[in-house]
């Protein structure tokens, strides 16, 4: 398990965000309670529930503009821009001397009234406009992983997107860029993160006070190479050893991303092709957005199926963007005979006479 010590578990800040939740008081004022129920933002001054990541998303390409989220100690502001909420926000760049080739997000997933939300497949349309606010020059309609930053505002984790664009966007060094989700299937919104990086002033169309005194968090970067995932996988005592029919045998496998850094793992348990020995189920049986570094645990239960023998095979885990990524992992288990009795020495058993009455008569 040596392998294992280099990797960041997920399950475990699963844990101290739950102990964080029980254990922290969060100090809500009147006013932010009723900002809270305004459908256009979501807006507090801490103190907020936050647990920090040590991990800082890696770029594709060379940041040519950045604008970093508001930390949820500070005052602190999500803007919703969601289509079918009827409101898209709009925030300013300047000075590019490269073409966009890749976009990075910050924000919450949420329904109203305000309570999470799975981004799982959640489509945004981002839209580089000119500097006059008139002319779409790029658009783009893109579904990226939501990868869980492990901030917390107010009981919300704050989650990231990032995006290259295909092609990149040019000739706009000084523009505006807009980010809306168009479409969920869980029915989110997004709640774009502020940010006081910028200029302290973005634009809210549908807002009744569309001028903001904050702007949106989001980072550019130039051309580059994508960040790779790998698949690596550890497996804990799926060796079962000796085990009688019928029993249930357990064990973990640890998935990895051992890949470049900035890349996110999706994975799956190839689930149809399992040894036939036994009844099989992996919980969970695939996961998304790892990032490099981490791991996910899947817990392996086995309910045996075949008498006495020596079985072997294999279990694969497969990286879900490239079938040429996998894991092979040997499993095994040993079926001794099970005790059994005949009906003849079961009567032997309740009437020990009847064993010498049958030597008398065949004369052993």
């Amino acid at each position: 398990m040596e392998k294992n010590m280099k990797y960041i578990v997920k399950g475990a800040g699963v844990l101290l965000v739950a102990a964080a939740l029980i254990f922290s008081t969060v100090a809500v004022t009147a006013e932010t309670v009723k900002e809270k129920m305004n459908p256009e933002f979501l807006r507090a001054t801490g103190p907020s529930i936050s647990v920090e990541n040590e991990k800082t998303p890696a770029t594709a390409g060379a940041i040519i503009f950045d604008q970093q989220p508001i930390p949820p100690d500070g005052s602190w502001i999500f803007m919703t821009s969601d289509a079918g909420a009827g409101y898209r926000v709009w925030d300013e760049y300047w000075e590019l001397t490269e073409p966009i080739c890749d976009i990075h997000w910050w924000g919450l997933s949420l329904v109203y009234p305000w309570a999470n939300c799975d981004p799982e497949g959640m489509v945004f349309e981002i839209i580089f406009w000119d500097a006059l606010l008139g002319n779409a020059v790029c658009t783009y309609q893109v579904s990226p992983t939501a990868i869980a930053t492990g901030q917390f505002y107010s009981g919300f984790e704050m989650f990231y997107w990032e995006t290259m664009l295909d092609p990149c966007c040019d000739l706009i060094p000084n523009g505006w860029v807009s980010i809306q989700s168009i479409s969920s299937p869980n029915q989110c919104w997004l709640l774009w993160s502020g940010s006081e990086d910028g200029d302290l002033y973005c634009y809210q169309e549908g807002s009744t006070t569309p001028d903001g005194d904050t702007d949106a968090a989001f980072q550019l970067t130039a051309e580059g190479e994508p960040a790779y995932p790998d698949i690596n996988c550890d497996p804990v005592g799926l060796n079962f050893g000796t085990a009688s029919p019928g029993a249930t045998v357990t064990a973990q496998i640890y998935v990895c991303n051992g890949g470049d850094a900035g890349s996110y793992l999706n994975w799956y348990v190839d689930t149809a092709a399992v040894p036939a020995w036994g009844t099989w189920t992996f919980s969970p049986a695939g996961g998304t957005g790892v990032a490099e570094g981490d791991c996910d645990i899947i817990d392996v239960t086995c309910v045996l199926t075949e008498e006495k023998g020596d079985y072997t095979g294999e279990i694969t885990v497969y990286n879900a963007d490239d079938a040429t990524d996998y894991c092979k992992l040997d499993t095994s288990v040993s079926v001794p005979r099970a005790r059994t009795h005949s009906v003849i020495w079961n009567l032997f058993e309740q009437f020990p006479a009847l064993y010498q009455i049958l030597e008398i008569i065949f004369g052993a």
